[in-house]
This record gives structure tokens, sequence and C-alpha cells, in this order.
């Protein structure tokens, strides 16, 4: 009862922040295999569950689970074990592994009990995209066009010279989204938002409500600080040049399309990235901006 009212007036406070929030349910979740996603939960008090998306802070987030909850030594901050379904049973750490029959039954049950705090973190589709390119084509890849292709966007054109931030939106359009890449699938899809019972989505942005969640899954570290406590972002950041790309009107309008179930579920709006594209050419734009040092020409 205590944890139920703990993580329901979170909810509220959360609502009160201006996130997105669903209302609090239970219910089943028959999904025969989720689509994706970090999904980690706790068994220890306060119970939580989280599914994290890739670009969505979901490094420094499984960073800051692993440090609040498993002793150091047993992990590191570039470690692969924060990728996979590593288990830490005796710390009350769990990850959803698809190959586990348990795992799937397992979160199943933490649909249905109201005594386990479930969200998920989210962001605005258009900041993943931008963030996406830059991290794997700039970063990643080094802005080399094979690699993209087979890494990351099969339906990338054959060109010479470097791709275009429109390039690369319309490539995903050509592919259905259920069988994007993880780091630039819907959200929704990737996280079941529309299907799983979830007490509330976390806006990224908004540090204050990425700090609540933490306190309510019984964390004692700030989300805002987990950088400094749990270690660096990878060393590929170092590689990316540029926070905005050139774009047009259309661009944004095959993104929205892209992501429409996102924009609605979470109740985004491509307003600004419409006019920042078809104002100032640039897929984000700010009145104190010197694009040519911020933004590439591609």
């Amino acid at each position: 009862m205590c944890a139920r009212l703990h993580h329901t007036l979170a909810a509220v406070v959360f609502v009160m922040l201006g996130s997105v929030v669903v209302p609090y349910r239970t219910g089943s979740y028959n999904s025969q295999a989720p689509s994706g996603g970090h999904r980690l939960w706790s068994t220890r008090n306060p119970k939580f569950y989280v599914c994290l998306t890739a670009k969505v802070a979901c490094s420094e987030w499984l960073r800051y689970i692993h440090g609040e909850m498993v002793p150091e030594g047993l992990w590191s901050p570039t470690g692969p074990e924060l990728y996979l379904p590593h288990q830490y049973p005796e710390y009350g750490l769990h990850r959803f592994d698809k190959t586990s029959r348990q795992s799937l039954a397992r979160v199943r049950a933490i649909a249905r009990d109201p005594s386990v705090y479930k969200f998920a973190v989210v962001r605005h589709p258009w900041d993943r995209l931008n963030s996406g390119f830059r991290s794997k084509y700039e970063g990643c890849c080094n802005f080399n066009n094979d690699c993209f292709i087979k890494k990351f966007v099969p339906t990338m054109p054959k060109k010479e010279g470097v791709y275009t931030f429109h390039d690369f939106v319309k490539a995903l359009s050509e592919i259905p989204p259920s069988k994007l890449n993880e780091h630039f699938r819907p959200q929704t899809l990737t996280c079941d938002l529309t299907t799983f019972p979830y007490d509330g989505f976390v806006e990224l942005k908004n540090s204050t409500q990425m700090d609540l969640a933490g306190k309510t899954s019984g964390f004692k570290t700030a989300f805002s600080n987990v950088s400094q406590e749990y270690g660096p972002v990878a060393l590929a950041s170092n590689r990316r040049t540029f926070k905005c790309h050139a774009c047009t009107w259309e661009t944004v309008r095959i993104a929205e399309t892209i992501y429409q179930e996102d924009a609605r579920t979470l109740g985004y709006s491509f307003e600004d990235a419409y006019r920042s594209c078809k104002d100032h050419g640039v897929s984000v734009w700010k009145p104190d901006m010197n694009v040519s040092d911020y933004c590439s020409k591609f």
C-alpha cells in the first residue's frame, strides 16, 4: 500500500511538472516478445520497472542504475555488461532476456503488480533523429557511408561525398518503423508505450522529472549527477562535431510521418522543427546561436 501511494504521488508530481503521464492502471500485457529497449526491474523495495530506448540517455541510465544497485568492481561504465542481459539477483537487479520464457513471464507479472513503479524515459523524436545521425554517422562511422549503410540504415543511397540529414531521414522512411535500427525505431514500438501499463513517462529534457524518477526508484544520487558519479559519456562523442544539420520543410514532414504514433502518444509537436527548417534551414535554431559554428552545412 505504501509503495503504491509512493509512486502514485510521484505520478501526480510529474503531471504538475508538465510531463506526459498515463493514468495509473494495471492490466494484462500479452506481448509475445517485447520489441526492444533495455527493460530492467528491481525486486528490492522500492520496486521499479523501467524501459530505456536508444538515444534517450540510455547509456547514462544504465550507468545510473548499476551504480546505485551493483557494487563497484562488478560492472564498468564502458563495459559490455551494461548492454547485455546480465542479472544481479543478489542485489535485486534484473533485466529482460528475450531468450528466456521466465523473463517474459516476469514482465507480464510486473504489469499486474500495483506495488511496482513502472516508467519509461522518453524524448522528442526530432531530437532523437538529430542525436542519432550525429552519433552514428559522424561518431561511430566517422562519416563513412558504407559503414552507415551496413550498420544502421541499409536504404541509404550509394553516393560520393557525405550524407545529408535529409538523405538520412528519407532513407528511414523507406523502412517499416518496426524494422528500423533500434537507435531510430519509434519509442512506442521499442517500449510498448501504448500497451504496457506504465505509471508515467519521464521527459529527458526535464531534469526535475529525471531526478524524481530516480528518487522514486529508491536511488540516493540524483540523475543529474550521473555522469560525474558513474563515468564519462562514450568516447565516440569526441568525434561528433555538429549539434544540428541542414534541413527543409520536407525533411520535417517525412520525420513527422515516421514518428506520428510517438507524437500522438507523447503529445509532441513538430512546430518548432518546421519553423527552424523553414525559416533558418537548420534542424535546431536558437536566437543567440552561431549557425556556422554550431550546424553542419549538409
